[in-house]
């Protein structure tokens, strides 16, 4: 069964229904949009950018391949030190500023997201709990989030 596209303007209505709070803006590039609000992580709330563009044929951006999330503020912190996952868990590092990297919330490889899926359904939530996950882990050190690392050779490194 082939899923049908979710339209930017369907997402974006989506958006402003379910989380009211975060402004859209149009994005860098054609059929493009970037959303900033608030979410709460378990104890404090952080700004998000969630950047997303409708894919285009031929044209491989991250950010037209599956929502592109991002904590503004505070800004995330580094621990070379932690048990698990330092220097910044579950994240697609991406320089000149680790802190800025986009999140990694769900396993393209097992096409947990695609196109037709709602950002306001799934992606907002997944960044709720990886948020309540990073705090956890600037406690203690450990990720409480799940899932794996990706190789050189997977999608994510790609775009």
């Amino acid at each position: 069964m082939v899923k049908k596209l979710k339209s930017l303007l369907s997402q974006v209505q989506d958006m402003a229904h379910v989380w009211p709070q975060f402004e859209v803006a149009r994005g860098l590039g054609p059929n493009s949009v970037i959303w900033f609000g608030p979410l709460k992580g378990l104890e404090r709330a952080f700004t998000l950018s969630i950047e997303y563009g409708l894919p285009i044929p031929g044209l491989v951006q991250r950010h037209r391949l599956f929502p592109v999330v991002r904590v503004l503020r505070p800004s995330l912190v580094l621990n070379f030190n932690a048990g698990d996952e330092a220097p910044l868990p579950h994240v697609y590092f991406e320089g000149p500023d680790y802190r800025l990297s986009p999140l990694c919330l769900f396993d393209p490889m097992a096409n947990e997201w695609n196109p037709s899926m709602s950002i306001a359904r799934t992606t907002v939530p997944w960044a709720a709990r990886w948020l309540a996950c990073y705090e956890l882990w600037e406690a203690t050190g450990r990720w409480h989030g799940g899932g794996r690392h990706m190789t050189q050779e997977d999608p994510k490194d790609a775009a």
